[in-house]
């Protein structure tokens, strides 16, 4: 039986515990590993939904891996490595996000400029429609991209993730791409 408040204290004896299957040292140890990821987290990363994200995820792994190995260095720094990769994974992701939505901003023309074709408009117009008729989700999100919202705002009032924000996106555009391109063949 182990004594949560000196579990603390000595982390590698709680591993051992848990290792040879009690219950309690496990549920103290992941207990003290939830707590201490989640300051280390916040403090690098400032999101709350994507710190608990990182959390789980580290946790997971953890879990899935300390019982069958054999830990070389401590307990504790292996744990905080596999955290550090995995922070390291949500910043390598998060810059290439925002560098793809900067990029896909900064090369896409201006659609309803004055030097752009007049019957521009109108026909963008029909084929949002169309879009909007055949799918609203993928029409919502057009509509919001194009209204300045960034993906972190849209995802938060579409209540949805990002990679599905992204998937929507591309979809949405794509089909008013096919339908701009069949107006202007006409």
């Amino acid at each position: 039986m182990v004594n949560e408040q000196n579990s603390f204290f000595d982390i590698n004896s709680l591993v051992k515990q848990a290792q040879s299957g009690d219950k309690v040292a496990e549920n103290a140890l992941l207990k003290h590993l939830r707590e201490s990821f989640r300051l280390v987290v916040q403090h690098r990363i400032w999101n709350n939904a994507d710190t608990e994200d990182i959390v789980q995820d580290t946790l997971l792994t953890v879990c899935s891996k300390y019982k069958d190995l054999k830990i070389e260095v401590s307990f504790a720094a292996w744990a905080y490595k596999i955290l550090n990769h995995k922070i390291m994974d949500y910043v390598k992701r998060k810059k290439i996000r925002s560098r793809l939505d900067r990029d896909r901003f900064e090369a896409s023309p201006p659609l309803l400029s004055a030097t752009s074709k007049p019957d521009l408009k109108k026909r963008l117009l029909d084929c949002f429609k169309k879009v909007n008729d055949s799918n609203i989700r993928q029409a919502r999100i057009l509509n919001l991209y194009y209204q300045g919202y960034s993906t972190e705002e849209i995802c938060k009032k579409l209540k949805i993730s990002k990679n599905n924000a992204y998937v929507l996106l591309n979809r949405a555009r794509t089909a008013l791409e096919k339908c701009l391109e069949i107006k202007e063949h006409k």
